[in-house]
């Protein structure tokens, strides 16, 4: 089979690997779509520890083609891949905070992923979506997964003034939840005027370019602050926009060495709740069947497919203008 392969810091090609076998608690999935994830450029970079070498790719879903004798699973089966592999045993494991497992795993940082025509998975990071489902929106499903765990965090009760920041594909999800949780007031704060326009169309009441001279004079008072770019500059700014009691769910990875400065004095005095938000504890199955309801609008983020050898070129560079999600089909 063909599979995108990581053999080094900058090093990555296309390389032909063996087809890999159902094994006892693990079935073949084929690949129908993998997201292509900023996490994946840290990686590529050196930014995010991984193993290597190893077939990148932790935002897939596709086709059971060969299934475990003891697998709840059919061949022919449409799936959903959880890329995090924890023991379900461990103090955090049982209080649900399993990613902090020590034993965490992850397919397409740590073992295989999708970047790859087919995958091993374990039977237990499978989650089964209609066969109507569109394949390409099996890429959505980690990342919403993510988001929908911001929004646990925020603990929304309907009727909130929250600023997202960032316009790509978390940014983007985050408004449709932010909106399916009843928010009264959804501000997108982005450069970019595609993806302002883009989240207006999505769910968003208005848009800030922070670019713009006194935007921050704009923005004032919210309740909840999503930091979904994942740089310093947001971070900084959500501390500013968020009124007194306020909270800030972090989203957005930096590369792991950034270091930003705070206020604590106040962050004291005005009692900011900052919390980070990492990767899909107990939430793909939620995800799973929300981008299955067809609720969350997922074609307007799609804005390339990729076969496996224009990858390279893509991680790269930055996303093109106004692009939002690449979605690799191997």
């Amino acid at each position: 089979m063909k599979a995108l392969l990581l053999s080094a810091i900058d090093q990555i090609a296309v390389s032909d690997q063996p087809i890999p076998n159902p094994e006892p608690g693990k079935s073949v999935i084929k690949v129908l779509a993998s997201g292509l994830c900023g996490t994946d450029r840290h990686i590529y970079k050196g930014e995010y520890p991984s193993s290597k070498p190893v077939i990148l790719g932790h935002e897939f879903g596709g086709v059971v083609d060969s299934a475990s004798p003891d697998s709840k699973f059919s061949e022919g089966d449409l799936v959903s891949v959880d890329p995090n592999i924890v023991c379900g045993k461990c103090s955090d494991c049982l209080a649900g905070r399993t990613a902090f497992c020590p034993s965490l795993t992850a397919l397409g940082v740590n073992i295989n992923g999708g970047f790859a025509q087919y995958a091993l998975v374990p039977n237990t990071q499978l989650y089964k979506v209609s066969n109507g489902l569109n394949p390409l929106h099996l890429a959505f499903i980690e990342p919403t997964a993510c988001c929908i765990r911001g929004l646990d965090i925020a603990q929304m009760q309907g009727g909130e003034k929250v600023a997202v920041l960032g316009g790509g594909v978390m940014g983007q999800i985050m408004v449709q939840l932010s909106k399916l949780a009843n928010a009264a007031q959804i501000t997108m704060v982005t450069r970019q005027k595609a993806r302002r326009e883009l989240s207006t169309s999505l769910g968003a009441t208005d848009s800030v370019d922070p670019q713009d001279k006194n935007f921050e004079s704009k923005l004032q008072n919210y309740d909840i602050v999503f930091e979904c770019a994942g740089v310093v500059e947001t971070f900084n700014l959500a501390q500013k926009i968020a009124r007194r009691g306020g909270s800030i769910v972090v989203l957005g990875l930096t590369p792991e060495k950034t270091m930003v400065e705070f206020n604590p004095f106040q962050l004291v005095v005005n009692e900011l709740r900052i919390q980070g938000s990492f990767l899909n504890p107990l939430t793909q199955r939620r995800a799973a069947d929300l981008v299955d309801s067809a609720k969350l609008q997922l074609d307007p983020l799609i804005s390339r497919t990729l076969t496996l050898p224009e990858v390279p070129e893509i991680l790269d560079k930055p996303p093109g203008q106004g692009d939002i999600k690449y979605v690799v089909v191997p």
